[in-house]
Parts: structure tokens; C-alpha cells; sequence
């Protein structure tokens, strides 16, 4: 058994240390072969892994949505009085969504956005499929803003402002 301030390397032979964590394990919880049973777990997690990822995508989807809801509320009740005396108090909320989007879409889906030098400078129209999620919309508008500093509005179906938020 292993002291207070012994260590698994320790002693005659060491031990790597999944094998000391395993060691340490079995004595903390009085579990033989606790290995065993680790081993299995890690089985059934990466068994289990594709729906992990099935179910998480659209929650993380879903609680960005809110985040970013929650976070333009609060950013408008703290900004009420500076609206007066500024021309645009929107900047700063603005920049931190389309950096917070535009992070979720190169960490999470590897998004890139290709061929902006070919946007005029003027008005124009970008047509673009949608699945269930308007978020490569999202995406589109985050790293735009981000590249060229302009804004992008949109036509929509009647269906994206009966979502909740």
C-alpha cells in the first residue's frame, strides 16, 4: 500500500502511471481488478461516442443561441444611457458575438469562408442553402464582419421568427 508520501515509482519497480492510478484505485475503493472494470467503461464510452456527438452538437447549438440572446439583453440594459451620446453602441456587442460564433464554427464544424474579394462594395445578393439551423447563416455573417467589417442582412422565411428567442 502506498503512504503518505510514497510514490508508485518508488521501491523495486516502478509502474507507469495509468498503472499506479489503477493501484491506488483498487486500494482507495477495495475493488480487485479495478482495471477491469475501467477498461469496460472506456468500451461502452466509445461505444456510445457517436451518439455523444449526435446529441451535444444541437444543445451546444441551442445554448449559443441563448447565450448569445442573453448576452445582447445585458449588453443593451448596460448600455441604455451611452445610447444618447453615442452614434453606434452596438460595436462592441457586435464584435464579441461574431468572435464568439465565428470560434464555434472553425473549432466545431472547420468552417472557412472563401472568395469574399469577389463581394462588390456596393450592394449584393448571396444566396445560400440552410438546413434545419439557419447557422451557416451565423457562420457567414460572423466571419464576414470579422474579415471586412460590413454587416449582412437577410431575407428570411416567416418560420425563423417563430423560433423562441
Amino acid at each position: 500500500m502506498t503512504g503518505g508520501n510514497e510514490s508508485c515509482t518508488a521501491g523495486p519497480t516502478s509502474m507507469s502511471y495509468l498503472t499506479c492510478l489503477t493501484y491506488i484505485l483498487e486500494e482507495w475503493t477495495g475493488v480487485e481488478d479495478i482495471g477491469d472494470y475501467l477498461s469496460y467503461a472506456f468500451y461502452i464510452l466509445w461505444l456510445l461516442f457517436p451518439l455523444v456527438v449526435v446529441f451535444v452538437l444541437p444543445g451546444v447549438i441551442v445554448i449559443l443561441f441563448y447565450v448569445s440572446i442573453l448576452w445582447l439583453h445585458i449588453y443593451k440594459r448596460k448600455n441604455e444611457i451611452k445610447e444618447a451620446y453615442s452614434h453606434d453602441v452596438w460595436i462592441g456587442a457586435r464584435e464579441m458575438l461574431a468572435t464568439i460564433w465565428d470560434g464555434h464554427g472553425r473549432i466545431w464544424h472547420g468552417y472557412e469562408l472563401h472568395g469574399v474579394e469577389n463581394i462588390p462594395q456596393g450592394p449584393g445578393l448571396v444566396v445560400f442553402y440552410h438546413g434545419a439551423t439557419p447557422v451557416d447563416y451565423i457562420y457567414f455573417t460572423a466571419r464576414l464582419h470579422i474579415m471586412k467589417k460590413r454587416r449582412c442582412s437577410v431575407v428570411a422565411d416567416h418560420f425563423v421568427f417563430r423560433l423562441p428567442g
